[in-house]
């Protein structure tokens, strides 16, 4: 009787590890997304983009500078990291990682909603004005500068990127 218990709780033991190491592939096969602020210049032959960094200002104002007929747009970049595709909602832009937010109803770039294929790259972009106008009106009497951040919804999960730098926004089309 002892022999079987020791196999029955042997073949238990086994089973339940096995069942742990199910759930945790389980778990890490989920879509996980890494987002990057982006800002770019709209051109004729395409998109000129950047991480929407402090020092992206200078070669924007280059780029604008040798095609007059650009507009200004901004966005997000997508990459999918996890281990299934990953499906975009929407996006929006944000004031504040909880506050209030804008959804571009004209966007350029990929259509929402959208699925990303795991190791796939997707663009959201939408023009810089309609972004300048909505943190304007937001602002009110603010003394600082807005945070801006950038959402991407999958229906289940929310993901914000950094901060867009604040220089950014005084950006404008036809001008150097």
């Amino acid at each position: 009787m002892s022999v079987a218990g020791f196999v029955l709780g042997l073949v238990a033991t086994v089973l339940a590890v096995a069942s742990l190491i199910w759930q945790f592939f389980g778990f890490r096969k989920r879509p996980e997304a890494k987002l990057t602020p982006v800002v770019g210049l709209l051109t004729p032959d395409g998109v000129v983009t950047s991480d929407a960094g402090n020092d992206a200002r200078e070669s924007l104002q280059n780029a604008a500078a040798r095609f007059p007929e650009g507009r200004f747009v901004i966005g997000v970049k997508v990459v999918n990291t996890g281990r299934a595709p990953l499906h975009v909602a929407s996006w929006a832009i944000r004031i504040g990682p909880n506050g209030t937010s804008l959804q571009p109803t004209r966007a350029s770039g990929l259509e929402v909603p959208h699925d990303i294929p795991v190791g796939e790259t997707a663009v959201l972009l939408t023009e810089l004005q309609h972004v300048q106008r909505f943190v304007s009106a937001a602002e009110g009497a603010a003394s600082q500068p807005p945070r801006i951040v950038l959402s991407v919804s999958s229906g289940a999960r929310t993901y914000l990127t950094g901060p867009v730098a604040p220089g950014l926004l005084s950006l404008r089309s036809g001008s150097a």
